[in-house]
């Protein structure tokens, strides 16, 4: 398994929305460095929120994004990997 890599949010954020946005900005910049390959974010505040403003974002880096709804009904949101990569077969 991976290790987890916390990013700080250096300004105030007032909103669950604008919060869970910056979660995704974090994940899309570590998966664009090469850091990581796929990031899921788990335990978002608003992911239903988020998710239009996270596409958009995810698909201007080149990655992709998914909503996945548990069979709780619980929603994560995954960056990643690149859209640039070739595919065989």
């Amino acid at each position: 398994m991976d290790p987890v890599t916390r990013l700080p949010i250096t300004r105030a954020v007032p909103s669950p929305v604008e919060r869970d946005v910056a979660e995704i900005d974090a994940a899309i910049e570590l998966v664009r460095r090469g850091i990581a390959t796929r990031i899921r974010l788990v335990g978002l505040m608003r992911p239903d929120g988020a998710a239009a403003v996270g596409l958009a974002r995810a698909q201007a880096a080149g990655l992709l994004f998914a909503v996945d709804r548990g069979a709780d009904g619980v929603e994560s949101l995954t960056i990643g990997p690149r859209t640039d990569r070739q595919r065989v077969g």
